[in-house]
């Protein structure tokens, strides 16, 4: 155990017929393979079989089986992911469709333990692979290692902001006001302290997770060097929950949305039970943190080109005063 960690990876997937290669990819490349174990929620489509059975006679992976139907999107399904955690030191949560850099387990745990943190989470929305004609994987190394910067947040979008890539991570430590939810390591007890929220859908689910792990106490940093590169699906992006139905999409959206709305309005009474914040940090220490004035509904230039903050963002009153909103950004005020 002192040599060879064991990390518990997280996946949820919707139908995903990468899934196998990602798994397969994962193992292949670890330095220690055998102290892998995986949670995986798998929410199969009975008319569009994977081929899993081999990973299932595995002991180092464990499955939660459901059905497309079944599904509720991708937070529950992570949430249902992180409940398999059995007390490994560390935890990856990673997309189903996915690829790693060789010796990736001991490189992410060798950042982690060097950073300035008791609850350090390295997290990064994943730089682009693809496979070309003849199947060899072709990598966007231009990006390095992406910042995330605010790509929208408006009232249409009932204030869920969108997070994009931003400018290649020039800072070491480099800080990242977000927790991206393809990609994100820490400590195992964060399956604990911080679960997904099932009740939220797609658009909040990662602002909703950053601010609850900011008030437990954890820290954001993006890698040093890219260990893991999301899919760029160029035939199309693959089966979502949304193929439910408009229906569906439309109220999951409406209780998700006003979830976040509580959770953000939540200044003086904290939500209470596991969805809501930790009591190391506030929302406010949150706000400085990252630039955004939740209340107002405007933000720090820096959240929307997504330069780091160092070490916060807001560090006097007049940096209140820089702030706009993505409209005036858009613009050109305040940059």
């Amino acid at each position: 155990m002192a040599s060879h960690p064991q990390i518990f990876v997280a996946i949820a997937s919707y139908t995903d017929p990468e899934l196998p290669r990602t798994l397969r990819d994962a193992i292949e490349t670890a330095s220690a393979p055998d102290s892998l174990r995986f949670g995986i929620c798998w929410q199969r489509d009975p008319k569009a079989p994977v081929p899993l059975e081999d990973f299932r006679r595995d002991p180092r992976f464990r499955f939660v089986d459901t059905t497309i139907a079944a599904s509720q999107g991708g937070p529950w399904a992570r949430n249902i992911a992180q409940s398999l955690w059995r007390g490994e030191p560390y935890t990856l949560q990673i997309d189903s469709h996915m690829k790693l850099e060789p010796d990736w387990d001991a490189r992410l745990i060798e950042m982690l333990e060097a950073l300035p943190s008791e609850k350090p989470v390295l997290s990064m929305n994943a730089p682009l692979f693809w496979y070309d004609e003849d199947g060899v994987p072709q990598r966007r190394t231009e990006m390095g290692v992406p910042t995330t910067k605010v790509s929208g947040w408006s009232a249409s979008d009932h204030w869920a902001p969108w997070f994009d890539f931003g400018a290649p991570n020039v800072k070491k430590p480099g800080r990242t006001r977000f927790v991206n939810g393809n990609f994100a390591f820490s400590r195992g007890i964060w399956n604990v302290e911080v679960p997904q929220d099932p009740g939220q859908y797609y658009w909040g689910e990662e602002l909703n997770v950053t601010i609850r792990s900011y008030t437990w106490g954890y820290d954001f940093f993006l890698p040093t060097e890219v260990v893991a590169w999301h899919m760029q699906h160029n035939d199309g992006p693959p089966r979502r929950h949304w193929e439910q139905g408009e229906d569906v999409v439309e109220r999951r959206n409406r209780e998700a949305f006003a979830r976040l709305e509580q959770l953000l309005s939540s200044y003086e009474s904290p939500l209470p039970g596991p969805y809501g914040f930790g009591r190391v940090r506030t929302l406010r220490d949150y706000e400085i943190f990252s630039g955004f004035d939740f209340r107002a509904k405007r933000a720090h230039p820096d959240a929307f080109s997504g330069a780091n903050p160092d070490p916060v963002t807001i560090r006097s009153p007049s940096d209140w005063e820089s702030c706009v909103t993505f409209e005036e950004y858009q613009a050109g005020a305040g940059v």
